[in-house]
């Protein structure tokens, strides 16, 4: 009933609290086409991006908690710069590699 009356929920990303980089979380608009980390810089949620987007550095290391299957997949190279990220899992991205491909929504945990 509600997406009859007002419409489908857009598609979000939802940061999950971080101490220091958003200490309540947040939610923003998902951006098909640009990556994680440009969507949240855009939003004010200042996620490390020391190398520009480059991908050469491990600063805007997240997990990806929910919604993988919306993001683009990883490639060799986001793999091997990842691999020298502390804290790295199974969920680790980066987010300036990671681009949001729409359909659905993505939770993600700033790693720093």
């Amino acid at each position: 009933m509600f997406d009859k009356l007002f419409g489908k929920k857009k598609p979000s990303i939802t940061v999950l609290p971080h101490a220091r980089i958003c200490p309540s979380g947040d939610i923003v608009k998902g951006r098909p086409g640009m990556s994680i980390a440009e969507t949240l810089v855009a939003a004010d949620v200042e996620i490390g991006h020391s190398c520009q987007y480059q991908c050469s550095c491990t600063t805007c290391h997240v997990h990806v908690m929910e919604g993988q299957a919306y993001l683009s997949p990883m490639h060799e190279e986001e793999r091997l710069v990842l691999s020298r990220a502390a804290g790295l899992t199974r969920w680790s991205r980066l987010a300036c590699q990671c681009v949001y491909q729409g359909g659905g929504d993505v939770v993600i945990e700033i790693v720093e």
